[in-house]
């Protein structure tokens, strides 16, 4: 049996990555992910582990719009952070999400330099790496991630990548359905 990633999950094991997914056309850049998400981690005013990113204003058919992108942790399928830690403080859990051990960080950033999404900050308290735990203290017991549960335009989904897409292309039928009664 080949290993995928030198810490927990291997060819044989069916991964079920549960992640955060993002429907990007209903973001309004309200915020409130990043509130909540620093409350319920209890992290400092110097860094968060979602932020809301404003692209734009662009031209679209006459209007001025603005994109909102939220960013957060991927965990990446080949996640660059996890071989670039020099300290493999950076590991992947046997449910595929990547985690920094603070224990063993050292703050070197190796792997801030190769997140493609730049979703690795520096926690100036402790002078460790950190990112996105998917709220793991209230997904192990069940709930939802903090950032979905505040987000009022419920752009923010959390599960496995298949049932998500089931859920938007469902969204996304009611929604012409509803455009095509409307239209008569």
């Amino acid at each position: 049996m080949k290993t995928i990633y030198p810490h927990k999950i291997t060819v044989n094991q069916k991964l079920e990555l549960k992640n955060l997914f993002v429907d990007f056309r209903r973001c309004t850049g309200c915020r409130d992910c990043e509130a909540a998400c620093r409350e319920e981690n209890g992290l400092g005013p110097d860094y968060n582990w979602i932020n809301v990113i404003q692209v734009g204003p662009r031209e679209v058919e006459g209007r001025r719009e603005t994109d909102n992108i939220p960013i957060f942790c991927r965990n990446c399928e080949q996640a660059p952070c996890v071989t670039a830690c020099p300290k493999k403080a950076i590991t992947r859990m046997s449910n595929g999400n990547v985690l920094i051990n603070p224990d063993i960080c050292i703050g070197c950033m190796s792997c801030a330099e190769v997140c493609p999404f730049g979703a690795i900050a520096l926690d100036s308290r402790r002078r460790v790496a950190t990112l996105c735990t998917l709220c793991r203290q209230l997904t192990e017991a069940g709930e939802e991630p903090a950032c979905l549960q505040a987000c009022p335009a419920k752009c923010i989904y959390y599960g496995e990548i298949n049932q998500i897409m089931n859920q938007i292309r469902k969204q996304a039928a009611s929604h012409l359905v509803k455009e095509s009664v409307d239209d008569c």
